[in-house]
């Protein structure tokens, strides 16, 4: 686990000499354990660090900064570092809409080209052409319900998001028809209706790109190269119909929609909550092998997946950083050995949930300053529980191996790694003369 302050990147290392890094970005400029800069320790710490694999694939959960701004600062140093780039499909509703792409094609078109919002809202429109760029076509891979990769010999399963179906919220629905009626006015002239013609035509093309880079219905390279630049081409078409559409009576409805901060958040949190999580597939009994990633799932996501989660895991990402708003009561009834928690001193996040602390299993977090047990009691929670693993005699441990002492390796292998150094969990102190 990286700390990368306000983000995350999680890299699962196999016994082949092959990584599978899940997500790689931050909301901060800096790292506060060592006021490094954070593009300064993708160059100096995570590139280096990998480099020596024999295979390395990049795994998208979905597309905020904070999980996305690492990766291509990494294929911008070295364009073939990952053999494989696995993206999260466009879903689409009972109607074939992709509502998600529908407000991203509205902010794209009408909102300012500088602004972050603009700059965030908008990545998942142009990721195919700047991936191409960068790293080639066949290097994309998109998941969705359903999908199936490999890794370490382990076979995966990808529960969520749904390709067909996907049960949009009633809010987004709203936003999106509210948008459009904005363009439907008899009085908006022929522009308008162009415009809301080649939104649809773009949405479809990328809904049939995502199939074609899919692992199970891959096309031919030159179907996904023709894909490729047909949605290129209807980003242009739509820069050149911006200015003028921005003219008209209408684009201030539309803007003024944009901007009210619920239709923001509600945005945002659908884009969470069609976050890829996927899990080890178990063919026997539980092992070591049962991994569960969630990317930034919302209690809905949990909800329409309970049934497909096993009883308990090895490993459990705590997702959207282990804040209390994604929280789901399906985790009470999940055993968890070890739990994943990234997160980090940021002004606009969320501390820890405190169920987190509650759980018996040993918690790995990225950075203190985020934790309200850590604040309270000056001292980690996990001291509250036992780990198995180096604990013989069954006494709640005072150290992690890893921690007490430095040569040591933790038996869980599961490290939180920074600029400073790389340590375990147990970690009251991260002051090397207090070790």
């Amino acid at each position: 686990m990286h700390n990368m302050e306000f983000g995350e990147c999680i890299v699962l290392g196999g016994s082949n000499r092959q990584i599978l890094m899940v997500d790689c970005g931050s909301m901060n400029s800096k790292i506060q354990e060592t006021e490094e800069a954070v593009h300064v320790y993708l160059e100096k710490g995570i590139l280096p660090r990998y480099e020596e694999a024999e295979g390395r694939s990049f795994l998208l959960t979905h597309y905020h900064r904070d999980h996305i701004s690492g990766l291509f600062y990494i294929i911008q140093a070295d364009p073939y570092y990952f053999d494989r780039i696995y993206l999260p499909t466009a879903p689409v509703n009972n109607e074939g809409r992709a509502l998600l792409l529908e407000i991203a094609v509205y902010i794209f078109t009408f909102w300012g080209r500088q602004s972050e919002y603009f700059q965030t809202s908008i990545a998942p429109l142009r990721m195919f052409e700047n991936l191409r760029q960068l790293a080639g076509s066949e290097s994309i891979y998109t998941l969705g319900r359903g999908s199936t990769f490999l890794f370490d010999d382990v076979e995966y399963d990808v529960l969520w998001p749904a390709w067909e179906q996907y049960p949009f919220s009633e809010l987004l629905r709203d936003i999106v028809e509210e948008l459009d009626i904005c363009m439907s006015s008899p009085y908006s002239g022929r522009k308008a209706a162009k415009f809301l013609r080649i939104k649809e035509e773009f949405c479809q093309e990328y809904v049939y790109c995502c199939e074609l880079c899919s692992e199970e219905t891959r096309g031919q390279p030159a179907e996904i190269e023709e894909s490729m630049d047909r949605l290129e081409d209807y980003l242009g078409r739509l820069e050149e119909l911006s200015e003028d559409l921005q003219k008209l009576p209408a684009s201030q409805d539309v803007i003024e929609v944009l901007s009210r901060p619920s239709v923001r958040n509600e945005y945002s949190q659908q884009q969470n909550t069609a976050s890829v999580v996927f899990h080890n597939n178990r063919r026997q009994a539980a092992s070591y092998d049962d991994i569960l990633m969630t990317g930034d799932a919302t209690p809905e996501t949990f909800d329409a997946i309970a049934e497909d989660l096993y009883d308990g895991y090895y490993i459990f990402k705590a997702p959207h950083h282990g804040t209390s708003g994604s929280w789901s009561h399906i985790f009470q009834d999940i055993a968890k050995s070890h739990i994943l928690i990234s997160n980090g001193d940021y002004h606009a996040a969320g501390m820890i949930c405190g169920e987190y602390q509650e759980e018996e299993g040993i918690k790995h977090c990225t950075n203190r300053y985020a934790c309200a047990w850590f604040v309270e009691n000056g001292y980690c929670c996990n001291h509250m529980c036992e780990c198995f693993e180096y604990n013989e005699r069954g006494a709640a441990p005072e150290k992690c191996p890893k921690c007490k002492w430095r040569t040591r390796l933790a038996d869980c292998g599961i490290y939180v790694v920074s600029g400073q150094m790389e340590r375990g969990c147990l970690c009251d102190s991260l002051e090397e003369e207090n070790w």
